[in-house]
């Protein structure tokens, strides 16, 4: 299956679709080049292979198109050398190199398959593990990351193997994995894999695995943590164990336990455990039955709080600015809006997807992970809301909520995915319940004559001298009065991001910035700046024509340059910076 390598010069690894490990194996070693200038049999070399076959003297075995050993080797590993390797090799691929330079006869396909220990498949799109493997029979490291496997026959790997790494597949069960496992496998990583179901759990246990020392089963999907620690706390070699990522982790007291119940272990999730952390968690193996109960049967519980919100612009400028009326009274208020997960009955399907109810009797472990994924590919959330509170510059709300989530598989999307934030503001219009006292004074008749005038200029003093009373008396009946449902606005709405939580933060903060609030009356600024900026320009125009025409003085040509100075200014004039709106929120894990 090897021998094209050895006759072929390098190819471009590209990637093949649907390939066995084996054949992208093959593409590898055709990289490598070891039957090519520098390496292998050639002109290049071919009087040193002659002399080690027949002796001759030092004048026949010289050739002027040869090259010495120690330049092929130069050739091979210099830096911009074109027959160095682009991306970095392992050692045992450099020396191999060397070692066809320096004796090529040596290297044949039983040689290949004897010489390798450690060998690197990644991202390559393979998709089997064929039965070609097993003539590495001295290999001990398989890395076969980022590739498109969705399962790996045991059966087809080397005896030898102490180290399996399966990183970023699509591994959904364990099953075939453990029909014949290497026996002396000590690292086996299952990381950003589909592992979900709590049945998989059987699969790791020392009946199969009786040597293994690092396990890493992080980013996947299981839920069950007492179950999965009880079948971990077979292996009695276990010192290294990942599990984060996984929905499992939400649960509190999921690392204390964890530390308690495998007393071997010495890192967890990448973090080593200390003397002093054992001994705190001391004692909570044997309350297992106490914190399955305390956990209510792995559920999660976030904490939620809301802090200060600042850079809205004050209401009271533009609602004075737009009515000078005495009614209606207008009150603003404002609240924090947060969308968040809620459990959902587990045999309600949701309406937008109901052809995922056709998996009714699944056969085999991947139909039921099919089955179980469209059951928790979507969560069900609702929406909370702070106090409804007055405007100032700061308004800090200090709302708490804890929510506790059964559902632990929804849970991990809704972090990856991010919540909704959004700040509404409520405008409230209030009027008196005698509908007769808020009438509204008519407009002046054009054809009014000065007596009406007259009448009206006596009539605004008389409201003028009672403003300050009738306004005090409107606050102090404000509870009297008929209030109009709320208008409510939107202010802004951001996604906070919650990701960290599922990489094993316990409490992410953000500070949530909503861009700055332009309200009507800086945008009537605006525009007004805008018109003085073109009548300036105007004045700036017509001034230049009268100088050119009118030939004034020096004097009255440097009262003009005053005067355009004077202008610029006002064309150029930068807008004070504002605050933008900005919101608190902390999200936390109660472990």
């Amino acid at each position: 299956m090897l021998r094209p390598c050895l006759m072929c010069g390098p190819h471009s690894n590209n990637k093949m679709p649907g390939t066995t490990v084996c054949e992208a194996l093959t593409r590898q070693l055709q990289a490598l080049g070891l039957t090519s200038f520098p390496c292998g049999p050639g002109s290049w070399n071919k009087s040193r292979l002659l002399s080690r076959k027949t002796p001759c003297s030092d004048w026949e075995s010289s050739d002027t198109e040869e090259e010495s050993q120690d330049d092929l080797k130069d050739l091979l590993l210099q830096h911009g050398s074109p027959w160095q390797l682009d991306d970095d090799r392992s050692l045992e691929t450099q020396h191999i190199r060397v070692l066809a330079v320096t004796c090529p006869e040596l290297i044949t396909e039983q040689f290949i398959y004897s010489y390798f220990r450690s060998l690197r498949v990644v991202d390559q799109e393979v998709t089997d593990v064929d039965d070609g493997l097993l003539k590495f029979y001295n290999l001990e490291e398989l890395v076969l990351s980022a590739n498109k496997l969705k399962t790996v026959y045991s059966c087809n790997l080397p005896r030898s193997l102490k180290v399996l790494e399966l990183c970023s597949n699509y591994i959904s069960s364990l099953g075939d994995l453990t029909v014949s496992p290497p026996p002396g496998l000590q690292h086996l990583g299952l990381a950003y894999n589909k592992i979900q179901l709590s049945s998989e759990s059987l699969y790791l246990t020392a009946e199969f695995w009786p040597n293994l020392v690092s396990l890493d089963l992080s980013f996947n999907d299981l839920t069950d943590l007492f179950d999965l620690i009880s079948r971990l706390c077979t292996l009695d070699k276990l010192r290294i164990l990942v599990l984060q990522g996984n929905p499992l982790t939400f649960i509190p007291d999921y690392r204390g336990y964890t530390i308690d119940s495998l007393k071997k272990l010495c890192v967890l999730d990448d973090i080593s455990i200390l003397p002093d952390e054992k001994h705190k968690n001391a004692g909570l193996f044997k309350q297992k039955d106490v914190l399955q109960s305390e956990s209510l049967d792995n559920k999660a519980k976030l904490f939620v709080h809301i802090g200060k919100v600042q850079g809205i612009p004050n209401p009271s400028i533009v609602s004075e600015s737009q009515t000078t009326d005495e009614y209606p009274i207008t009150a603003f208020n404002y609240r924090v809006c947060y969308e968040f997960i809620e459990d959902q009955n587990r045999g309600q399907q949701p309406e937008c997807q109901p052809e995922k109810c056709k998996f009714q009797q699944p056969t085999t472990s991947e139909e039921r992970v099919m089955l179980l994924h469209s059951l928790t590919s979507y969560f069900h959330t609702g929406i909370y809301e702070s106090d409804s509170l007055p405007w100032s510059e700061v308004i800090d709300y200090q709302y708490n909520k804890v929510h506790t989530i059964a559902d632990l598989l929804p849970l991990k999307s809704f972090l990856l995915s991010g919540m909704t934030l959004t700040v509404t503001e409520e405008k409230i219009l209030s009027w008196p319940q005698d509908a007769d006292q808020s009438t509204a004074v008519p407009k002046l008749d054009k054809k009014g004559g000065g007596k009406d005038k007259e009448k009206e200029k006596a009539r605004s003093s008389s409201r003028g001298s009672k403003a300050g009373l009738k306004s005090k008396k409107k606050k102090e009946n404000l509870d009297e009065l008929r209030h109009d449902p709320p208008v409510v606005r939107t202010l802004g709405s951001v996604n906070v991001p919650l990701e960290s939580l599922v990489s094993g933060e316990i409490q992410t903060f953000n500070l949530c910035n909503f861009g700055t609030l332009v309200t009507d009356t800086d945008q009537h600024g605006n525009d007004k700046v805008l018109r003085d900026g073109k009548k300036n320009k105007e004045q700036k125009l017509k001034a230049g024509r009268e100088s050119v025409e009118t030939h004034k003085t020096s004097h009255s040509s440097a009262k003009e340059k005053n005067k355009d100075s004077n202008l610029k200014p006002t064309e150029d004039e930068p807008q004070s910076a504002l605050t933008p709106l900005t919101a608190e929120i902390t999200v936390t894990f109660l472990h």
